[in-house]
This record gives C-alpha cells, structure tokens and sequence, in this order.
C-alpha cells in the first residue's frame, strides 16, 4: 500500500492497546500503520484504562492477599500465573515499544493530548462493558476535553449487545453526540445503535485486515515460533474448552487431518509468536476474532466454533460478508464434516473491495 496523500494531519488513536492480547495490539499497530501510509502522522494516545491495567498486570496484590488466606491460590499465582504473564508482559511491551509509536502516559481524559486534529476511537471491543470492568469508560465514548477545531471519529467499534442495552438508549443517545463519524466492525452491533439511538453509523473492516499478508510479512518472525510438522492451532476464548468432551472431539479432528494438536496459550507469549504461528500451520480451530482473521489473511484452512456466549457473533459477521458462513460450524461437526478448501479467490476480492472502502473513509478523516 503505497503513501497515497500527504496530509499532515494529527491523528491520535484510542484503543486497549494496552492489552496483552494478540489482536488488541496487532489491529492497533495496522491502524496505525494504514494511517501513516495514507499520509497522516499518525501515533498511538497512550491511555492506561484502570481496569486493564489491573488484569494484565503480572503483579495481582489483590490475588496475593487473598492468598494469604488459601495456599493452593497463592501457589498457583506464584509458581505459575504469575511466571507466564510476566514473561507475556515482557514480550507485548518489546512489541509496542518497537511497533507502536505512543504519546506520554495518560491517566484521565483532563490529561488527553490536545494538539490532536482527529481523535480515531477503535477498533476491537472500545464499547464492551466487560473490557472496562462494566462501567462506562467517558474517554472510549468521546467524552474528554479537545480543541474546538478538532474532531472524534470512530473506527470499527465492536461491542456486544449486552453492553449497548446495558449502557442504555438514553446515555448512549448522548454519548454518540460526542462523534464526527462512526464507524462499527459489525453489522449487527451498527444496528443496534441505532436502534437505541436514532443515529446510523457506517460498517468497516477490523483494522488487522487493512493491511495485506506482505504487509505482515515484513514484521520480525524469524524469532518467533516454527515447528517442523503438520499441526492444528488451537485458540479456544469461550467457556467450556477445557472439559473433556471438548477435547476429545478436537484430537480426534487432529487424527483425521494427520495433525498434532498445538495450543496457542502454550506456546505463544507475543504478538509475533501468535502471527509466526498461523502462518505455519496445517488447520485453525479458533472461537477468536482475530485469530480468524489472520487465517484469513494467511489463507488457511480453519473452522470458528459456535459458542454460547454471543462472542462468536463477531466473527460469523466477517465470514458473511466474505462469503464463507460455511465456516463457522458446531463442534459435533468436526466428526463428519468434509474439509473442503476455501476459494480465497472470492474471499481475497470480497476482502479488497471491503478494505477499500474503509480506506476511503480513512482518507477523508
């Protein structure tokens, strides 16, 4: 993608990317990347949301406390808990530190940057409830001090519809006033605002998939995870992973495309390991956004899981649009099903006209 304008225009960009989780990092730093290539000075405003702060923290007092009073806790925290998040923290601040190009710590919306020409809220779950501890967060809904002349501007905002109704018609009526434009990754979440709130905002791609798989390539995997082999790639975010049925049906999947089973959460502690990691496997089995995404990118064979939470509407929403829904299956399926290649042709066009259109409404930010 090539510089297309040169436009030196601030934009400011609010995100969890503070998060240690592949796709809240990976979806900011395309956006980021997008924005510079289309010639915007683009940066990340380094907001520390309380909340997120707190859970990808290695250092959990609140758990050590409690453990002060059940062993078995305060074990399982010391000798294994903490470890890995320490080492996934270490990974995921040498990523943004490296990747991300961020403002000075912020605390509050009195302390959000000012000399800022558009403020870009989005993408990922920026009016999930869940992600700021159930409380509304002002600074992911616009509300926060700027310059008159300045504008915000929303880019593929995901929610779910239990935080919209939860937030309510009233104060969500109120707080969309704060947007020049908004721009949601679902459909189905696009509707539902503007059911509660009269207001229609307009529908783009999750940031990730702005950029092509050259553009991926081009990051450090060379460190990152290689097996030799064929394996199936795990990455299970839903309830209900862990018991045994589950796993049964899944290594008996594995069996049949002659695949080991490799879990992400074993082996991936970066940004990079999680991308180096779809990019050489044989099959994904995923009930993650993002990692549906990169398979898409990467052009791989995989299967999204139906779950029971309503998460996975965030992903069967992007396999409709492209044309593959067939994707998107029960579990008890991967007993019988018949694994036929997807035609990343149709996929790669639908997906081109798809980022195109977000690019142009990048353009006239």
């Amino acid at each position: 993608m090539a510089s297309l304008s040169l436009k030196n225009r601030r934009i400011g960009i609010i995100t969890y990317h503070r998060a240690n989780n592949f796709g809240a990092v990976l979806q900011c730093y395309a956006l980021q990347e997008t924005l510079s290539r289309l010639g915007y000075i683009s940066f990340v405003i380094d907001y520390r949301q309380p909340y997120t702060e707190l859970i990808y923290n290695p250092v959990r007092l609140d758990i050590v406390k409690q453990g002060l009073l059940k062993p078995r806790l305060l074990g399982g925290y010391l000798f294994k808990i903490f470890p890995e998040r320490f080492k996934r923290a270490k990974q995921y601040n040498k990523f943004r530190d490296k990747y991300l190009r961020c403002t000075q710590p912020v605390h509050d919306p009195q302390s959000i940057p000012q000399d800022v020409d558009v403020y870009l809220i989005g993408s990922d779950q920026m009016w999930g409830l869940h992600c700021s501890g159930y409380k509304v967060d002002p600074i992911y809904f616009g509300d926060f001090p700027h310059p008159k002349q300045s504008k915000v501007c929303g880019y593929a905002i995901s929610s779910n519809l239990y935080s919209l109704n939860k937030i309510g018609c009233v104060d969500l009526s109120e707080y969309v006033r704060n947007f020049h434009t908004l721009s949601f990754r679902e459909k189905t979440v696009r509707d539902e605002v503007k059911r509660l709130t009269n207001i229609e905002g307009r529908v783009d791609i999750d940031p990730s998939l702005l950029l092509n798989i050259d553009d991926w390539n081009q990051l450090d995997l060379s460190s990152s995870f290689t097996k030799n082999g064929k394996y199936l790639l795990t990455y299970f975010l839903h309830e209900g992973s862990d018991n045994l049925y589950f796993k049964t049906i899944v290594e008996a999947y594995a069996r049949r495309i002659d695949c080991k089973v490799i879990d992400m959460f074993d082996i991936a502690f970066s940004p990079l390991t999680f991308l180096s990691a779809i990019k050489n496997a044989t099959g994904i089995l995923a009930t993650s956004f993002h990692a549906v995404a990169f398979s898409i990118l990467f052009k791989k064979q995989f299967y999204a899981l139906k779950t029971t939470d309503g998460k996975d509407i965030r992903y069967i929403n992007l396999l409709d649009v492209l044309g593959i829904p067939q994707r998107v299956i029960e579990l008890d399926e991967l007993l019988t099903i018949n694994d036929s290649p997807i035609d990343y042709r149709n996929v790669d066009e639908r997906l081109d006209r798809l980022r195109t259109e977000s690019i142009e409404y990048l353009k006239k930010l």
